[in-house]
């Protein structure tokens, strides 16, 4: 569509008081200039485009056309431009090398219909919280120049009878009005809620919807879900998928990696990095990415010059107390804390 007919679209639905398909074109304007390397206007013309959609939302709650969540009047799709590289994520080989098949396939688009073959265009991310579903996510965004609608499925799920189905419609509606990478987040929602005290009639007609809509996707875009439980879901939607990406917990060689990736933007001195990729073995990308940003702002509030070993320690130290919390354990004391961290230093001297 060129920029005319857009533009003849935007005003037309501007007019018509049709804040749904303004958005939609809105949208898809943002994404023209957004592939044409125009990205500070992309940036300026979505910051006004959600500045209206906050002042929409202020006058008519009500207003059909927005896209609702089942608690809050807010939108059930964010768009986002996603900056994040593949330099900028630690994998394991298979899962950069099917990634990067990913994104060459899609690449070589218009080369595989003639031949009368597609892309992989569906894919599913699984594994542990935190361990790069979403970054993955937005990094294939980011390699295909494309932006990214991120869409959560609890957000979606509506517990009024048939307003689930309706979302999903309207998120594969606004999703026709350009390319972009789509993904649906905490994707195993529809599996958990299958098995759970509701409707299962009505539920099972929320996974029959899903699943006509995806058949019936046929743009140009990428469709990525990511599930921390994919032994929940139903066997129907493994079967839409092209692709099926596990990620785990990093290695040993792989948190080094991580390590000095996350650390690089910062001096550090006398850090053991053997010692403490061993001490956080087992935990996620994302806990380790907070220790070394936990470790980093306090070295800068005390007025040291760097990271050191002790420091790193601490910040290990506080997330795996905030794991104890979290798994609903005892929670370590601030003295207990103190106390092991002393240890620790005593133990690094030595």
């Amino acid at each position: 569509m060129t920029k005319g007919e857009l533009l003849r679209k935007l005003f037309k639905n501007y007019v018509s008081n049709d804040d749904y398909s303004f958005r939609s074109v809105a949208l898809e304007i943002i994404a023209d200039e957004q592939q044409k390397q125009n990205h500070a206007l992309a940036r300026d013309l979505l910051e006004l485009l959600e500045a209206k959609n906050v002042t929409t939302k202020k006058t008519n709650r009500n207003n059909l056309s927005e896209l609702p969540t089942k608690q809050q009047q807010s939108s059930l799709i964010e768009l986002k431009q996603p900056i994040h590289r593949l330099t900028d994520i630690i994998l394991k080989d298979k899962t950069r090398e099917q990634i990067n098949r990913i994104l060459l396939e899609y690449n070589k688009l218009e080369v595989l219909k003639v031949h009368g073959l597609k892309p992989k265009r569906r894919i599913l991310l699984c594994g542990p919280p935190g361990c790069g579903k979403t970054l993955s996510a937005e990094v294939i965004a980011t390699e295909l120049n494309l932006s990214l609608l991120y869409t959560r499925f609890d957000a979606i799920i509506s517990s009024f009878l048939g307003e689930t189905a309706t979302n999903l419609r309207k998120v594969f509606d606004h999703a026709k009005s350009g390319r972009w990478v789509i993904l649906f987040d905490e994707f195993d929602s529809i599996g958990k809620s299958r098995n759970s005290s509701q409707d299962h009639g009505e539920l099972q007609r929320v996974v029959n919807s899903f699943l006509q809509m995806l058949d019936t996707f046929d743009e140009d875009s990428i469709i990525i879900a990511a599930t921390n439980n994919p032994s929940i879901l139903d066997s129907a939607l493994w079967r839409r998928f092209d692709e099926v990406i596990l990620f785990e917990r990093p290695n040993l060689q792989e948190i080094k990696l991580l390590l000095s990736l996350k650390l690089k933007n910062f001096p550090i001195d006398k850090v053991n990095i053997d010692e403490i990729s061993k001490k956080v073995q087992g935990l996620s990308h994302a806990e380790i990415e907070w220790i070394c940003i936990d470790a980093i702002k306090t070295a800068i509030i005390e007025d040291r010059e760097s990271v050191n070993q002790d420091i790193l320690l601490v910040s290990i130290k506080k997330q795996k107390n905030r794991k104890l919390v979290q798994d609903n354990k005892p929670e370590v004391t601030q003295c207990d804390l103190s106390q092991n961290n002393k240890k620790e230093v005593r133990h690094s001297s030595h």
